[in-house]
């Protein structure tokens, strides 16, 4: 039991990350357009955009996407903090703010006292956190402070204190318990994260100097932990901490695979690094935008002739977000369940993308932090070929992926007879899933598949999954009948309760659940 309550934890801390990492494509876009309009080769083709107003403009755009990418920690401490409070999340979200400070403010004081930190002259792993100098603890700082301020704020937001301190109690009591805690976290990781950010750099040179080897790895291991809900934990520490890679870019240092990007990005001279651009997934920009197509196109000429129109909406719904935001798990769902040897060759396939654009410097980045595929290939690609993008390879790799996925996912599914969308026995139909009846008739069924109003806990969602709490597991309908009354994807089960697949309707469906249920 508690190896299924510590995945279903970690499950959750994966989708609570994914909400501030969610916030970066916009600050990704602004901060590519900004830096693509004022390079030395664009002004030098339209030098119109050289005059002082245009680029103070652009140089406007970049300070506003920068806004993000300067403040990511506190914004992670927030984020984890607000995810994670069970009520009262706006008294959550203060105190992560008051947490992070106070760490870093202990941080300062201890460490300048006992001379590790000079403010004039700081070392690798310190900088200037919030206007502090203080240890660059990242987005692991931010983390750290938002699971302890969720802790502590959950375990006091009620508490009843004596009477001679009654006015303190309740949620008033929470701000100064987080700043007390967070103030200890901050003694703890003066001594602790020194040695943690030495690991994190050893092991970022060794993954660094396994070259093509290790964008392999990288790459396959990230979609082969997707079923698990898991894959967050494999990029997410590459994204935002010196395990990424560290590098001084015009005077200052940098750390984590995005801040660097995005430094480079930034700057009128830094030429980009393919080590550097690996662990933004370089390799995702072909898979999603071009193997998925692929995987789609087969996938709709293998259904049966009556069904294909209803698995072209599907497919067409599914391949949208791929392409342009470079979130594939609606596609991947549609086969993941009903033919797993599909996604083993496809993570296989994911592993060969990372190598191939490792081996021919294809910089540029694939997730949704920097506007999805499509856009970065604009931005971060066509209009950054001065500063080494190669974005060439994009399109020539991409026709080879493109067949590459139809070929062998058209062979596969024939031969093996895959029951993928659209190839279903005949008592399992194809949902059409459109109009307000129908939508009021689906959201019924989903309710009463829960096991009915009184079996449901609590309701949530990441970007492709439902994920509901119930009281009795036991009252939760088959299966098979999740997928062919609702339309899901496929079931995931957990030690309280399930995780239903809808793609990127998830969100949609749980909003409207809570609408009925009446809940916060």
């Amino acid at each position: 039991m508690k190896d299924k309550v510590s995945f279903a934890q970690f499950q959750k801390l994966g989708k609570v990350l994914m909400t501030p990492v969610m916030i970066l494509p916009i600050a990704g876009i602004l901060v590519g357009i900004g830096s693509a309009f004022t390079t030395k080769n664009m002004v030098a083709l339209v030098p119109f955009l050289g005059t002082p107003y245009m680029t103070l403009f652009f140089n406007l755009l970049k300070a506003m996407g920068n806004t993000i990418n300067s403040y990511l920690p506190i914004i992670f401490a927030v984020s984890v903090a607000v995810g994670y409070a069970q009520k009262e999340k706006g008294i959550a979200a203060l105190c992560s703010v008051i947490g992070f400070l106070a760490m870093n403010n202990v941080m300062n004081v201890l460490l300048t006292g006992l001379g590790k930190l000079d403010p004039s002259a700081m070392t690798t792993g310190q900088s200037m956190v919030m206007g502090i100098a203080s240890l660059d603890t990242g987005v692991f700082g931010g983390i750290m402070v938002g699971l302890l301020v969720a802790w502590l704020h959950n375990k006091y937001y009620n508490i009843q204190l004596p009477p001679v301190l009654g006015i303190f109690s309740g949620t008033k009591f929470v701000p100064m318990v987080t700043l007390l805690g967070c103030s200890a976290l901050g003694l703890v990781m003066s001594f602790i994260w020194p040695v943690v950010q030495g690991g994190l750099t050893a092991m970022g040179e060794l993954i660094y100097n396994t070259g093509a080897a290790g964008s392999v790895i990288y790459g396959l291991s990230e979609r082969a932990l997707l079923p698990f809900g898991l894959h967050h934990f494999i990029y997410t520490p590459f994204f935002f901490t010196n395990l990424g890679g560290s590098m001084t870019i015009d005077g200052s240092l940098v750390e984590g695979a995005v801040n660097i990007y995005n430094a480079m990005l930034a700057s009128p001279d830094a030429m980009f690094d393919i080590n550097i651009t690996r662990f933004v997934m370089n390799g995702k920009v072909i898979f999603a935008m071009f193997g998925m197509p692929g995987a789609a196109l087969a996938i709709y000429q293998t259904a049966k002739p009556e069904r294909r129109q209803q698995v072209k909406a599907l497919l067409v719904a599914a391949v949208i977000p791929a392409i342009f935001t470079g979130i594939t798990e609606p596609i991947e769902y549609s086969f993941l369940f009903v033919a797993p040897l599909l996604f083993v060759v496809h993570a296989g396939f994911a592993g060969l993308c990372y190598l191939l654009t490792y081996l021919f410097k294809v910089n540029v980045p694939g997730p949704s932090s920097f506007g999805g595929p499509f856009l970065s290939t604009i931005f971060n690609g066509i209009m950054q070929s001065d500063k080494g993008s190669n974005w060439i390879w994009i399109f020539i790799l991409g026709v080879i992926f493109f067949v590459l996925y139809y070929v062998s996912f058209k062979f596969m599914i024939l031969k093996f007879d895959f029951k993928t969308p659209g190839r279903e026995d005949d008592d399992m139909p194809v949902q059409e899933m459109s109009g307000k009846k129908v939508a009021d008739d689906l959201l019924a069924v989903i309710i009463e598949g829960l096991g009915g109003a009184d079996n449901i806990l609590n309701v949530d969602a990441c970007f492709t999954r439902l994920r509901v709490k119930v009281k009795d597991k036991a009252l939760v309908m088959s299966d098979n009948d999740w997928k062919t009354k609702t339309g899901a994807n496929g079931v995931v089960s957990v030690s309280d309760g399930v995780q239903v697949i809808y793609g990127a309707k998830a969100d949609v469906y749980k909003n409207n659940i809570k609408n009925v249920l009446g809940m916060e």
